[in-house]
């Protein structure tokens, strides 16, 4: 037998919870728990990029750790917070057995059950070096994010139509202003020139256009021949033609609010790891800075104001929590900073403040939220089924739909949940929410005296849930899978540390 055998066998003889397995066995669990790390890792990059990406990641994790706990004939161990989460899980199903439109109602399902990633995460994190290296990762792939975004904004996405003759055969195919060109016969364009050039040498040929309508954007494509193309202005200013930018930032993630919502939280966390680090490590110090800069920046360019309203009330539990007598002033001077920036700037760019009754946005909240309130009064304890609305507006006569031609959600995680769910399955909720900062508030005072970064994660942590909060109360962030993956990513790495603190040689970074 190995020494690395021996070793394993020895640690798993301390749990109370199982028998020692085999060596073969003991061989089959160390693979799987390096492959259940490699996916958990997966989980951290592409969270900030890829939905389907990091969804099939914690996934496949989850899979190999059930397959773990097969083998080595244990149960999970006990983990915080189990109650109320499951409490949430089975109210939820229940409701959606006895929605008005089930088969539109368990495809929802699986939104919910996105809480599940947080016990994968939690279940197979063993040691801080873990946390640390998911962490630093998480972060790094953030800024690539930012990166990408502020490429978007330089190099730009594709050409845009600033103006286009309504005869034009160009308009005829659907090209309107403001739609931005980004292929011609699979050639990707960036230019007005790169277009013209494509476009000429193929005049002859139908051509195959890819372009990016509305925002966020939508993917459409239409076909016409080169000559056409030409005869609609092109060179001329019958047809005008720019570098065409993002209006507003959504990353990879296909919506503006779901990135600003991913920004938000990556943000919290990169600014409670900057509070915590010591001063003399001034090169994390100083990676860290630029991280929550870029993210901020990214999240300025959403002009996304719940969030941003999340990221500074997060900010400032971590600076309470965190901040030093001698840097509190000035870290508090930047972050008021940050929200006279993000108020001229919102204000510039959407001609907003940041709470607007003329804003059409605001007054279709209102109108959400009193037909929501109406509602729950007629469905009280298990909801009318999630997206059951979608079939059911006009019967319920939702306001909001019929004045503004557009069939969305109540913008509000509690509003939307007793709706759909009933008051039974938002009490479960609230509970978790109550339940988890109490935890959190708990854990943080522990660590303090085991590891600082294991203090600045849990800060973090505690501030990115501080900061959902925020948005909750007017967006159905709840939705968003991007949102709910990494809140509980985030509650995975909390409960693991509690968890470490209690085993001896875990806490292993100081």
């Amino acid at each position: 037998m190995v020494p690395g055998q021996q070793a394993f066998i020895t640690e798993v003889a301390r749990r109370p919870n199982g028998p020692v397995p085999s060596p073969e066995a003991a061989r089959w669990v160390r693979w799987l728990e390096g492959l259940i790390f490699f996916f958990l890792i997966l989980f951290a990059i592409l969270l900030p990029h890829s939905i389907k990406g990091a969804r099939h990641a914690w996934m496949a994790a989850g899979f190999l750790w059930l397959a773990k706990l097969a083998i080595e004939r244990k149960r999970p161990f006990p983990q915080a917070l189990s109650a109320p989460l499951l409490a949430y899980i089975v109210l939820s199903a229940i409701s959606t057995a006895l929605s008005h439109d089930p088969y539109l109602s368990w495809p929802r399902l699986k939104v919910v059950c996105l809480v599940l990633a947080g016990t994968v995460v939690a279940q197979n994190l063993q040691r801080l070096s873990q946390v640390r290296i998911l962490v630093l990762l998480l972060l790094l792939s953030g800024l690539a994010a930012a990166a990408f975004t502020a490429w978007q904004y330089t190099y730009g996405v594709g050409v845009q139509v600033k103006y286009i003759a309504p005869t034009a055969d160009l308009h005829r195919a659907g090209i309107h202003a403001g739609d931005i060109i980004t292929h011609v016969n699979g050639r990707s364009v960036h230019t007005p020139e790169q277009l013209s050039k494509v476009v000429q040498s193929r005049s002859g040929t139908m051509l195959r256009i890819k372009y990016l309508q509305g925002e966020p954007f939508h993917k459409r494509e239409t076909f016409l021949t080169g000559e056409q193309f030409v005869k609609s202005g092109l060179g001329t200013p019958y047809l005008q033609l720019a570098r065409g930018k993002p209006g507003r930032a959504q990353g990879t993630l296909g919506h503006y609010i779901v990135f600003a919502e991913m920004l938000m939280q990556l943000g919290c966390l990169a600014w409670a790891m900057l509070l915590s680090t010591q001063p003399q490590k001034w090169g994390i110090r100083t990676i860290l800075a630029i991280v929550f800069l870029a993210l901020t920046a990214a999240l300025l360019a959403t002009q996304t104001r719940a969030d941003l309203a999340g990221l500074t009330a997060g900010c400032v539990v971590a600076l309470w929590l965190l901040g030093r007598k001698g840097t509190s002033i000035w870290a508090f001077a930047g972050l008021v900073l940050l929200v006279l920036l993000a108020t001229l700037w919102i204000h510039h760019t959407r001609r907003l403040d940041w709470v607007s009754p003329a804003d059409a946005g605001t007054h279709f909240r209102v109108l959400m939220w009193e037909d929501g309130v109406r509602l729950i009064r007629q469905h009280p304890w298990f909801g009318v089924g999630m997206d059951t609305i979608f079939n059911h507006w006009q019967e319920w006569n939702i306001r909001g739909f019929a004045l503004y031609r557009v069939i969305y959600h109540f913008h509000s995680d509690y509003i939307q949940i007793a709706v759909e769910r009933g008051l039974l399955t938002l009490a479960a909720w609230l509970w978790f929410v109550v339940a988890y900062v109490v935890f959190l508030v708990r854990l943080l005072r522990q660590t303090r005296e085991h590891s600082r970064f294991a203090t600045g994660v849990v800060a973090g942590v505690l501030a990115a849930f501080v900061g959902y909060l925020v948005p909750s109360t007017v967006q159905y962030c709840l939705g968003d899978d991007p949102l709910v993956m990494i809140m509980f990513f985030y509650f995975g790495l909390a409960v693991a540390v509690d968890r470490m603190l209690k085993t001896p040689g875990a806490v292993d970074v100081p």
